[in-house]
């Protein structure tokens, strides 16, 4: 019993999110292309569920497709990530990075095609279950079916490789992007989607080392199948769940983004395109403009401060005010606007007031949206908790 609820465990998972995502209707690029991945897995753990309760007749007929659907995974989960940082749309020449799982599962069935029902048998019985003893020899649609074998394995670890080291350099840059334009960064980031991406490559490890040891040492050991059902099943849940509540993506900072160059245009042709090649004075006095902003101003107290609307206030662009804040004080826009409102809450916590003030309201006072937001910047930037800093210093 226990056996075949591990069989089905991973499909039961998909086919949940999948019904999800079908009834939300997103229009949205990348939940559309991750509804597609969720089909894909679908179709891959039928084919799994088929091989792990001996059904040979249908299984020989879902192998060449369980190839394609298992060597397809891992591309589509880079492309739903190139949607989510990168392309504000899908590329139809992103479909080369299937063509290895296309190749090889065609391998696969052509070969199923020229073996006599003998052979397919043989190689079914012998070489995909073990249930019997091992010939030295095979004929030759057989070995190539042994070469194909083969080739998934190295194909899949090359995959892992390259997806996950892509993966999580076009989420560093997109998290980059953000913390240069939002001052909150909170719902924006895609950090969540890193450290699936990380539990991702140890469920193929696990994947791999199944592969490695054998299916059929799971129909003699069937309780171990809960190792790989389970690592698996998290898996797809997690990324199915920070999938389906990622609101924000490369389309709408692009979007963001585009808005505030046409205000910028618009702005600069009323002045006479004068912020245009700044000279060293000009340069501090944006700089000592800015600071007036931040110091006497306290625009650090907005929430939602933006990058182009403190470029509005000071009446230039927002490349000129990153660099300006990249050159003076080596820091992102996030990053800058994050220093002034810890030195707030640090005022905050030491005040007369202070110890009154629950953390909650300092981190509200100090232009941060969340308590766990304004924690971990804090921490971060002091080295202890808000409320070790107040004891410290009261």
């Amino acid at each position: 019993m226990g056996y075949f609820i591990f069989t089905l465990l991973p499909l039961f998972v998909v086919l949940f999110w999948l019904i999800l995502f079908l009834l939300d209707g997103q229009k949205e690029s990348a939940k559309r292309f991750l509804t597609l991945f969720l089909c894909v897995v679908l179709v891959n753990y039928i084919a799994h569920w088929f091989y792990f309760n001996h059904n040979y007749r249908v299984y020989r007929v879902l192998d060449s497709i369980w190839v394609f659907t298992s060597l397809s995974v891992y591309p589509l989960y880079y492309y739903y990530l190139r949607l989510l940082t990168t392309d504000t749309r899908v590329n139809k020449r992103c479909v080369w990075i299937l063509f290895p799982a296309i190749l090889l599962s065609l391998f696969s069935a052509v070969l199923y095609q020229i073996m006599s029902p003998e052979e397919i048998d043989l190689f079914i019985q012998e070489i995909l279950y073990h249930n019997r003893e091992m010939h030295s020899t095979y004929p030759l649609p057989v070995k190539l079916q042994l070469v194909r074998i083969h080739l998934f394995r190295y194909i899949f670890v090359v995959q892992v490789v390259v997806v996950v080291f892509y993966g999580i350099r076009m989420i560093n840059r997109f998290n980059d992007k953000v913390r240069t334009y939002y001052s909150n960064v909170q719902n924006k980031e895609l950090k969540n989607l890193r450290l699936l991406l990380l539990f991702l490559v140890f469920t193929s490890v696990v994947s791999l080392i199944s592969n490695l040891i054998g299916k059929d040492f799971f129909t003699v050991h069937p309780y171990l199948l809960a190792v790989p059902s389970i690592t698996h099943s998290l898996a797809l849940f997690g990324i199915s769940y920070a999938g389906y509540h990622q609101l924000f993506s490369i389309r709408e900072l692009t979007r963001e983004v585009n808005e505030g160059c046409e205000s910028e245009i618009k702005r600069e042709d009323e002045m006479g395109n004068v912020s245009k090649g700044l000279n060293g004075k000009e340069y501090d006095q944006l700089y000592s403009s800015l600071e007036l902003l931040m110091q006497q101003e306290k625009i650090y107290l907005n929430p939602e401060l933006r990058l182009n609307e403190l470029a509005s206030m000071l009446g230039t662009n927002r490349s000129y005010v990153s660099r300006l804040i990249h050159n003076r004080r080596n820091l992102n826009f996030c990053d800058y606007v994050n220093d002034y409102r810890i030195e707030h809450a640090k005022n905050l916590l030491t005040s007369s007031d202070g110890d009154i003030l629950p953390i909650e309201e300092v981190a509200l006072k100090s232009g941060f949206t969340s308590n766990s937001t304004f924690y971990r910047v804090f921490s971060v930037k002091e080295g202890i908790s808000p409320s070790r800093y107040r004891k410290l210093h009261m």
